[in-house]
């Protein structure tokens, strides 16, 4: 199966838009394509570009939903300008009807500007994202790449049914399976995940609610806070015990996922696919104020199988957290129970089936 010799990629802003565009494209240049990335230059995406070598086209999107009105105004223009820089950047490499793929977002705004060939959506959350609607309500994409099965469901509700949806789950590469053993059998490892940006409110509230249990050296604590964030975190913690590693950033997290016993994390749609694919068991805890309430959503895809827990925003969070751990301590045969859960959802070869469905146009 041959591939184009180009192809555009936009997506940008976030990890969660942007490490799946990143997983993609890695396949596409593996199989001799040539990858156009277009994107912002407040995301991770252009350091990406020049960690894959590949042609970059900066644009000035940014997002507006929930926004006052002066900063829409804004954003217009933003979006104006962004589709004249881009139809400019591009014109070397748009001789042909060559693919776009985007990946939701503001960025994704971008394909509404592209005329000359297929445009694909990766839509990663079980909730669509308000770009990638609008997207497919206005035909203006050929296929959809669903992350969630609900995801698919949402669109279907469209009925637009040239458009062809395809549940592909979420680009994530090969994560390794948690193996739910530990080097020291006396203590149990605890991950602490707050997303690529980190997470302010866990940063906040779980050192307080496992204090007592690194004290008693029941747990090891590895946690990622974000960029920046490290010295504020410190304080957090009584870095005296040995027990703690602090990291801004996981750069390997499927070793990361080995080593876990129990992950505490955001419900980021790109977390809750590494989890199902390492098979690591997690206290997932929504983002309060996420748009459309995705991440309650996402979550849920776990907690309807049993193979999640699910604790929310609240005053009682740090208490309730300190009560579900010290039960796991006690009784850890319940994290084996989900993870035997976790062990019966099936994980789609996410880059493949892309790679795949996205030649089958040209064919």
């Amino acid at each position: 199966m041959s591939s184009p010799k180009i192809i555009f990629i936009a997506a940008g802003g976030t990890g969660g838009h942007v490490f799946p565009a990143k997983r993609v494209a890695q396949k596409f240049i593996k199989e001799g394509s040539k990858v156009i990335w277009i994107g912002t230059n407040r995301g991770p995406e252009k350091n990406i570009c020049k960690e894959l070598d590949i042609s970059f086209i900066q644009v000035p999107l940014y997002g507006f939903r929930g926004k006052g009105v002066l900063i829409k105004l804004k954003a217009l223009v933003a979006f104006l300008v962004s589709g004249v820089v881009f139809l400019f950047k591009s014109k070397p490499f748009d001789r042909e009807n060559y693919p776009m793929i985007v990946f939701g977002g503001y960025v994704s705004l971008i394909a509404f500007f592209y005329f000359k060939g297929p445009v694909f959506l990766q839509e990663q959350n079980t909730i669509p994202g308000s770009v990638s609607k609008l997207l497919f309500s206005t035909n203006k994409v050929s296929k959809v790449f669903c992350g969630f099965p609900k995801t698919k469901q949402i669109f279907e509700n469209f009925d637009k049914k040239y458009i062809k949806l395809i549940e592909s789950g979420n680009p994530i590469g090969e994560v390794t399976q948690s193996n739910n053993t530990n080097n020291d059998s006396d203590k149990f490892n605890l991950l602490v995940l707050g997303g690529s940006q980190g997470s302010s409110f866990l940063n906040e509230h779980v050192p307080k609610s496992i204090e007592i249990f690194i004290k008693n050296s029941q747990i090891n604590v590895l946690h990622q806070c974000g960029v920046n964030k490290k010295e504020s975190l410190e304080k957090n913690y009584d870095l005296s015990s040995k027990n703690i590693q602090i990291e801004e950033f996981i750069n390997h997290i499927s070793q990361s996922y080995t080593w876990a016993d129990l992950v505490i994390c955001r419900s980021g749609a790109l977390t809750i696919s590494e989890l199902i694919s390492s098979k690591s068991v997690g206290i997932l805890v929504p983002l309060k104020n996420s748009i459309d309430n995705h991440q309650m959503e996402n979550a849920s895809y776990l907690y309807e199988k049993n193979a999640s827990w699910i604790l929310q925003e609240s005053e009682e969070f740090p208490l309730n957290l300190f009560n579900l751990l010290k039960e796991i301590l006690e009784k850890k045969e319940i994290v084996d129970e989900k993870k035997g859960s976790l062990e019966k959802i099936k994980i789609k070869p996410s880059e493949q089936i892309i790679f795949n469905e996205v030649n089958a146009w040209y064919e």
